[in-house]
C-alpha cells in the first residue's frame, strides 16, 4: 500500500522543520493553511526523474506552498505594458518576488501527505509573526485595489508550466484592473500584486489553470503621449 510511504515522506519534511525549532503561539496572529498538490508522474524536461520520488514531490509541494504564501505576505513588483497591434508593440509582463519563506523555515508546516490518484496531496499551516500580520492587514486598506484573474499555461511545460500558470494569472489580474482604472490602454503600468487568498490550480484541458484573487496596487501609469 503506498499511502504510508507518502505520508512518511512528508512526514520526514516535518520533522526536519521541527528540529530547527517550533516558534511561539502569536497573540491573534493569522495562520495561513491551504491544500497544495504536485504531480507524481507530470510531463518531466530532460534529465529530471519520472516517475517524480515521493521526497523531491513533498519538496516541490512545500517549495510551491511557501511561494505561495510569500505572495500573500509580500507580494511582487510588476511591470506591465499592454499589447497594441496599431503601434506594433508586444505584451509583456515581468514579476519580482519582495520576499520569500526560505525552505526550511520551521513555521511552514506541512500536514499529512496523501494520495489522489498520480497526486501527492497535504494541507500546508505558516504562522506569520507580527510584522507580516501587519503587512496582510495593510492589503485591505487603500491604495489596494481588488482584482482576479486565471492564468493558464501548457501541462506539457511540466514544473515549470505550473509557475507560469500563477504568473499568468496574476497578470490577467493586473489587465483586469487597469481596464477598470483607465479608459485608455497605458503605455506601461507599475506597481504591487499581492494574493488576496491562496490561489487555486488544476489541470483543465491540457493546461494548468489558475484561479486567484488578488490586490493591486498601481504606483506609475504612463499614457501614449500624442504629438
Amino acid at each position: 500500500m503506498r499511502i504510508p510511504a507518502l505520508a512518511r515522506a512528508i512526514t520526514i519534511l516535518a520533522a526536519a522543520f521541527a528540529a530547527a525549532g517550533a516558534p511561539a503561539a502569536g497573540q491573534g496572529e493569522p495562520l495561513l493553511r491551504a491544500e497544495f498538490w504536485t504531480d507524481l508522474e507530470p510531463v518531466s524536461a530532460a534529465g529530471e526523474p519520472w516517475p517524480v520520488p515521493r521526497d523531491e514531490a513533498a519538496r516541490r509541494l512545500l517549495d510551491e506552498a511557501a511561494w505561495v504564501f510569500g505572495g500573500m505576505l509580500w507580494g511582487f513588483e510588476f511591470e506591465y505594458a499592454p499589447l497594441d497591434r496599431a503601434r506594433g508593440i508586444e505584451e509583456s509582463f515581468t514579476l519580482e518576488a519582495l520576499g520569500s519563506i526560505e525552505r526550511g523555515d520551521p513555521r511552514l508546516e506541512p500536514g499529512q501527505a496523501r494520495l489522489s490518484g498520480r497526486e501527492m496531496r497535504a494541507y500546508v499551516d505558516y504562522r506569520p509573526d507580527a510584522a507580516q500580520a501587519a503587512l496582510l492587514a495593510s492589503y485591505r486598506d487603500e491604495p489596494w485595489e481588488r482584482a482576479q484573474g486565471v492564468g493558464r499555461a501548457d501541462w506539457t511545460r511540466g514544473w515549470a508550466g505550473r509557475r507560469a500558470a500563477y504568473e499568468n494569472c496574476l497578470r490577467e489580474a493586473v489587465r483586469a484592473y487597469l481596464r477598470s482604472l483607465v479608459p485608455n490602454k497605458p503605455r506601461l503600468a507599475r506597481g504591487r500584486v499581492v494574493f488576496e487568498r491562496p490561489p487555486s490550480i488544476f489541470v483543465e484541458g491540457g493546461f494548468y489553470t489558475v484561479q486567484a484573487r488578488a490586490r493591486v496596487e498601481v504606483l506609475e501609469l504612463r499614457p501614449y503621449v500624442v504629438y
